[in-house]
């Protein structure tokens, strides 16, 4: 697909028909216009929800996003009622989000290459069946203000805020709240700095 996208005549053809099939397959999901760049993966539990802003644009081919990604886009919520709430203009470049409870994202949220967010542990910790079990997942919520940066490969994971404007440098982890106007970085992520010019 990578050298189709190359060709400047074909590009403008095949990312205008795949925004058509990506509307056509989730239009009764996704009720307003996002920008595909790639075709992203969207799963939806039975009874659950996906709520997006508007301006959302989702780069699922490393052709488009500068340092390249390891796979398409992951939107997917993983149980009943949970919850993914997306504000207006948030850029996700591969990498993705999942919520087997809650995560919002706030407006003019940028996501780097890879990087992810998710409200639980996808395994129970008890090892006796933690291959094969759905029971004793822990989750919590994830929010994520306004204007925040997450850096490539980084990863967001559950019971965190991070506060507006804030950025998470590449390659961290976060596992505990950040404040806003702040940089992140780390295994855990620490904040390092703080960010004096911000917006309001």
């Amino acid at each position: 697909m990578t050298f189709f996208y190359s060709i400047p005549i074909i590009r403008p053809l095949l990312l205008l028909l795949q925004n058509l099939l990506f509307f056509i397959r989730y239009y009764k999901v996704i009720r307003v216009k996002v920008k595909n760049y790639g075709l992203p993966i969207l799963s939806v539990a039975k009874n659950s929800k996906i709520e997006v802003g508007n301006n959302l644009t989702l780069i699922s081919s490393s052709y488009f996003s500068e340092p390249g990604i390891n796979h398409p886009v992951i939107i997917r919520t993983l149980s009943e009622n949970a919850l993914i709430k997306i504000g207006n203009n948030v850029g996700i470049s591969g990498g993705g989000i999942c919520a087997a409870q809650k995560v919002t994202i706030g407006n003019d949220v940028m996501f780097g290459a890879n990087a992810f967010v998710s409200d639980n542990d996808f395994h129970p910790i008890d090892p006796r069946n933690r291959r094969n079990s759905n029971e004793n997942i822990k989750t919590k919520p994830v929010i994520i203000e306004d204007n925040v940066f997450i850096g490539m490969n980084s990863l967001v994971l559950k019971g965190v805020k991070i506060g507006k404007n804030s950025v998470i440098a590449a390659g961290s982890i976060v596992t505990s709240d950040i404040p806003e106007n702040t940089i992140a970085a780390g295994i855990p992520a620490k904040v390092i700095s703080k960010i004096e010019q911000t917006i309001s």
